[in-house]
């Protein structure tokens, strides 16, 4: 067997050993699993699907019942998280932007939350969506809206008037008007921007 026929039976047997290891966990778990996730990694990172002629995405399709999508998103999550996010998972639905406000708070023993430690079992769900609930930020009230509102308006009037006591030195003005021109554009182009968004939700 030449070297190039052997380098490729070695890609099939390696491809196939990782393959059968996705195939297997998917049979485990009705949800992907950090250790099926670390299979769709090895694969893609592998690169031994493209001895098969084919693409990652036709290679995920084809052979390991999952889009390429699905395929990337989990990758990223282990990636991203590790094993703590498919634990998580395993327990509870929650999308990958919630765990991300959460992740500090994950360990491999559970859920810190207020000084306790939430086991991630199922007997648990309902505890944990109350946790992850209780540690989203809170929406803003329009009391709390309107009183940072007049916080940067209180700011702004103040910068203003140190601007004005600056423009009392006479060799401070140049470098002043280049800071309160490039500033002007900045603010000018947010007003806009904020407009055109304000008349999108209209």
């Amino acid at each position: 067997m030449s070297q190039e026929n052997s380098s490729q039976a070695d890609a099939m047997m390696k491809l196939g050993g990782w393959l059968g290891r996705h195939q297997a966990f998917g049979l485990i778990a009705t949800r992907c699993s950090a250790a099926d996730a670390e299979c769709l990694k090895a694969i893609r990172d592998g690169g031994e699907y493209k001895q098969l002629g084919l693409t990652w995405d036709q290679f995920c399709t084809q052979h390991a019942g999952i889009s390429r999508v699905s395929a990337d998103r989990q990758i990223h999550c282990l990636e991203e998280f590790g094993a703590n996010y498919f634990q998580f998972v395993e327990v509870m639905q929650i999308s990958p932007a919630t765990f991300r406000l959460i992740a500090g708070a994950v360990t491999g023993e559970g859920l810190e939350c207020n000084g306790e430690r939430i086991p991630l079992v199922r007997e648990n769900r309902e505890k944990l969506a109350s946790a992850v609930a209780a540690m989203r930020p809170k929406p803003e009230t329009t009391a709390g809206a309107a009183a940072k509102i007049g916080l940067f308006r209180r700011r702004l009037e103040e910068l203003l008037d140190e601007a004005h006591g600056i423009a009392n030195r006479p060799d401070r003005r140049p470098a002043l008007i280049g800071v309160l021109e490039e500033g002007g554009q900045s603010l000018h182009q947010l007003a806009l921007a904020l407009r055109e968004k304000t008349l999108v939700l209209r």
